[in-house]
């Protein structure tokens, strides 16, 4: 079991949250802010994967950048994507642009990068974008319909420390004049919104969880899966995450997209499993008691195409698999005396359970917990920096429905 003194000890190195509002400048404008908040630290993991990578790897991880970027031109110019997606897929780009910028790269140079073929920031800001993090979700349904997500945020030290400098939350103004609507987003240094929690005022939230895909040298075409999770993101509501995962596919990598939206006085809950041309869609049943839970590993592990996607040991797969299994534990012996707005206490004891050592809800990987309970017409959210250990003092957002 992770002792105590461990787990506090991960949780004083960051001090609590950094919280950065963008909400006063365009989302490109406020992706250039955001990549200089990061320069240092995204200038040290840059340098840091280009020492220790096999240089192998690296050169296939520039090479599917590269044919993302152009993949991305390429979608782009195909008239049969929806207006609105194509609206946000260039404001992707354009506030990649920004970021790379704001980070530093348009001037960053490493001996690793001397080659023949010349290296753009747009190559590099998309190089960082391949994302290996760890993280798991839950989501469950609630006597009145409402709904409580549960998740980590995980992620591997480096040898020398954290990936790491500090622990950030951002707001973005994602709205129009006449519909406001503001969008946060916890932030990795080396990763642009999407990939990890985030939530909207107008009801929407998602967090995610990264699937061990096999990487295929001959793989040409392809997109990195988390720009798809900055779209769903920055969309809401608006777009159907379902349609923007099969519009912007195939796929180098995969992640499971866990979603929250309010539909017609309803609380809406899928789940997206996705990886190369594949998908596989889930919805949390309307019954009360009802839950949706994910680890890095597909949900259907005897998918025909997903032995041949995953990759991933047998002893890891044991391992995600008896987290799964002391999460159906819990929620079968769940008490009885949780109801209502008092079931985010259950959720919150879950999320400090140190039983599993390392693949402990409550573990020294975890940066970051959100718990959000979501009704129709607001929100409740418990933030914690670090693992969760019974004497925290949670940050509680409230808001109602933009």
């Amino acid at each position: 079991m992770q002792s105590l003194r461990d787990l506090q000890a991960v949780k004083d190195r960051f001090g609590g949250f950094t919280f950065l509002d963008l909400t006063g400048y365009d989302l490109q404008t406020a992706h250039w802010h955001l990549g200089m908040h990061v320069r240092q630290q995204v200038q040290k993991i840059l340098s840091q994967r280009l020492e220790r990578m096999d240089i192998t790897l690296v050169n296939l991880l520039f090479k599917q950048s590269h044919s993302c970027a152009e993949t991305l031109t390429e979608k782009l110019a195909d008239q049969r994507l929806e207006s609105r997606l194509h609206f946000a897929l260039q404001e992707y780009i354009d506030c990649l642009a920004a970021w790379a910028e704001g980070a530093g790269l348009m001037d960053f140079s490493h001996p690793a990068l001397a080659t023949d073929h010349p290296v753009s920031p747009l190559d590099l800001a998309l190089f960082l974008q391949h994302d290996s993090t760890g993280c798991q979700t839950g989501m469950y349904r609630q006597e009145d319909g409402s709904v409580i997500l549960w998740h980590t945020e995980e992620d591997i030290e480096f040898e020398d420390g954290s990936g790491f400098d500090q622990l950030r939350l951002a707001a973005f103004n994602v709205g129009e004049d006449d519909h406001p609507a503001t969008m946060h987003a916890f932030i990795y240094p080396d990763l642009l919104p999407g990939p990890a929690f985030g939530w909207r005022s107008d009801g929407y939230a998602q967090a995610v969880d990264t699937l061990h895909i096999q990487l295929l040298p001959s793989q040409k075409d392809g997109i990195l899966a988390n720009i798809v999770t900055w779209l769903t993101l920055r969309l809401g509501s608006a777009c159907d995450p379902v349609e923007v995962v099969r519009a912007i596919g195939p796929y180098f990598d995969g992640y499971a997209l866990n979603t929250i939206s309010v539909h017609n006085d309803m609380v809406r809950v899928e789940k997206f499993e996705f990886a190369r041309d594949k998908m596989i869609p889930y919805t949390l049943d309307e019954q009360p008691g009802s839950y949706l839970f994910q680890v890095n590993i597909f949900t259907q592990k005897d998918h025909p195409w997903v032995k041949e996607l995953e990759q991933i040991s047998s002893l890891d797969h044991q391992l995600y698999g008896r987290r799964i299994e002391r999460t159906r534990n819990a929620m079968q012996n769940k008490d009885h005396r949780y109801s209502g707005p008092a079931e985010m206490d259950f959720f919150f004891d879950l999320l400090t359970s140190r039983t599993g050592n390392g693949w402990a809800y409550a573990n020294m990987c975890v940066k970051a917990y959100f718990i959000l309970r979501q009704t129709t017409d607001e929100a409740e959210i418990w933030l914690g920096h670090g693992p969760a250990l019974h004497t925290d003092q949670v940050s509680v957002i409230r808001f109602p429905l933009a």
